[in-house]
C-alpha cells in the first residue's frame, strides 16, 4: 500500500497543481484579449476624433465589411476611407465628429469575439450647430497570426426618432411655412385687388 501511496501521490499532486494553474492561465490569456480588443476601441475612436483613419488601420482584417450607421456597405479599409470622406463632405468645413464607445459585452470564443454597444456621437458643423446622437454597434474581430483584428462591424439608430429626421422635419416646416406665407400673401393680394375692381 506504501508503495502505491507513493506513486499515485506524485500524479495526483502534479494533477492538482495542472487543474489549479489552469484557469489562472485562462484568465490570463482572457485579459490579454480583452486588453488587446480595449486597444482596439480606444484607437478607433482616436482615428474617428481626429479624422486620421490611419489610427485604425492596423486592427483591420484585409476581409473587413461592415454596414454604417447610414445603412452604407463599406468593405476593406479603402471602402472605410471614402465613406468618411463622404461623411466629411456632409459635415462641411470646420465641421468635427466625436465619438465615445461604450462596450456592454464581449464574448470570446477561440479565435473569435463578438462585441457590441452603443455610441456617444457629437457632430459639429462648420456654423457652429451641435447635433447628437447615439448609435447601436456590434463588432465580430477574428485573431489572425495570433493578432486581433476587426472582421465585420455594423451600427444602427433609431431610424424615426433621431436628430437628423428631427432636422429634416423642421426644414420641411420651415419651408412648408414660408411657402404657406407667401401663397397666403398671393391670395390675400389677389383677393384685394378683385375687389377694388
Amino acid at each position: 500500500m506504501n508503495q502505491i501511496a507513493q506513486r499515485v501521490l506524485p500524479i495526483a499532486f502534479t494533477m492538482l497543481v495542472l487543474f489549479l494553474c489552469l484557469p489562472r492561465s485562462a484568465r490570463a490569456d482572457d485579459e490579454s484579449d480583452r486588453a488587446a480588443l480595449r486597444l482596439i476601441r480606444t484607437n478607433y475612436m482616436a482615428a474617428i476624433n481626429t479624422g486620421d483613419l490611419s489610427k485604425i488601420a492596423q486592427h483591420l482584417s484585409k476581409d473587413v465589411t461592415g454596414v454604417m450607421v447610414t445603412g452604407e456597405a463599406v468593405a476593406g479599409f479603402e471602402g472605410l476611407q471614402a465613406y468618411w470622406k463622404k461623411i466629411q463632405d456632409l459635415i462641411g468645413p470646420g465641421g468635427s465628429y466625436h465619438v465615445t464607445v461604450n462596450v456592454d459585452k464581449t464574448d470570446l470564443s477561440g479565435d473569435f469575439a463578438v462585441s457590441h454597444g452603443a455610441t456617444e456621437d457629437i457632430v459639429r458643423l462648420g456654423n457652429g450647430k451641435e447635433l447628437r446622437f447615439n448609435s447601436f454597434w456590434t463588432a465580430v474581430c477574428r485573431k489572425e497570426a495570433g493578432v486581433w483584428k476587426v472582421l465585420r462591424m455594423e451600427a444602427t439608430m433609431d431610424p424615426v426618432n433621431n436628430v437628423f429626421v428631427s432636422l429634416q422635419v423642421r426644414k420641411g416646416e420651415l419651408t412648408y411655412g414660408v411657402g404657406g406665407l407667401i401663397l397666403g400673401a398671393v391670395v390675400v393680394l389677389a383677393f384685394v385687388r378683385l375687389r377694388h375692381r
